[in-house]
């Protein structure tokens, strides 16, 4: 939940609103010299352990049940910007809500058993496929303590520069089959970003996200500010609220639009 991840996917489908396209840039590589000089990398679970303990620890992160946190997006180079809210509660329910003056609003949810996804493009959309395990994977409350539960493997890759700082790079594969890159600052612990490749109705979209000024909330750390590069555009999110144990569960019910599409 603390990684904000379920933002992406809105944002993805204001990009795509926006129709521009795809830029990647070509991964760094290093000689074989410069990998036999690099430091001896610490276990995957030990970074994530030290994630953990960074963020507010374990017992603190337990004893929240649901999560409300409301911020501004903003996409410079297409001059737009609006209001964000992402809610979430255990184990694995999640709704993202992006409102554009003059756009409407976009939003994608999943409750546990059904994701969607609705904008003033495309219209409701009931997810299948790799969509809706992404959105599955995305919801999964516990997602910063990657347990067994969900996650299937992690590899340590390397330890680089990532958004200016030091950091060491993980691949971690989920259940679902699905996997990511991660990030996280070499000296706070912190996890500063992501790297994977999400599936959308126009294709494969390689995204980047980078997680930002790390503010207390209560008795945990959560990222103000995240920013996501995708389809040659970068989009800022920036959290001015983060609330706990106060979302209903009927909260996660999808809007009209989306349960009309439900097989009957």
């Amino acid at each position: 939940m603390f990684s904000f991840r379920g933002f992406r996917h809105d944002i993805l489908r204001l990009v795509l609103v926006a129709a521009v396209i795809v830029a990647v840039d070509a991964p760094r590589r290093l000689t074989a010299d410069q990998r036999s000089a690099e430091p001896a990398l610490p276990a995957p679970a030990a970074v994530i352990a030290r994630h953990v303990r960074a963020i507010g620890g374990e017992a603190a992160y337990r004893a929240v049940s649901s999560v409300r946190a409301r911020g501004r997006v903003q996409i410079v180079a297409q001059g737009i910007s609006g209001d964000v809210e992402l809610l979430s509660a255990r184990p694995n329910k999640l709704i993202n809500r992006v409102t554009i003056p003059g756009i409407g609003l976009i939003e994608s949810g999943f409750n546990g058993r059904m994701g969607w996804s609705t904008n003033p493009v495309a219209g409701p959309e009931l997810l299948t496929g790799r969509q809706l395990s992404e959105a599955a994977d995305d919801a999964w409350f516990d997602a910063a303590l990657h347990l067994a539960d969900h996650v299937r493997s992690m590899t340590t890759l390397a330890r680089e520069t990532f958004d200016g700082h030091p950091a060491y790079k993980l691949r971690v594969v989920y259940r679902s089959g699905n996997e990511q890159v991660e990030y996280f600052d070499a000296e706070s612990g912190l996890q500063i970003g992501s790297e994977s490749t999400k599936a959308s109705p126009q294709g494969l979209i390689p995204t980047v996200n980078v997680m930002r000024d790390y503010r207390l909330f209560g008795a945990l750390m959560q990222p103000t500010t995240i920013v996501q590069r995708a389809l040659g555009l970068e989009q800022a999110v920036t959290i001015v609220s983060c609330e706990y144990n106060t979302v209903s569960a009927a909260a996660f019910e999808p809007p009209p639009s989306v349960r009309a599409l439900q097989p009957q």
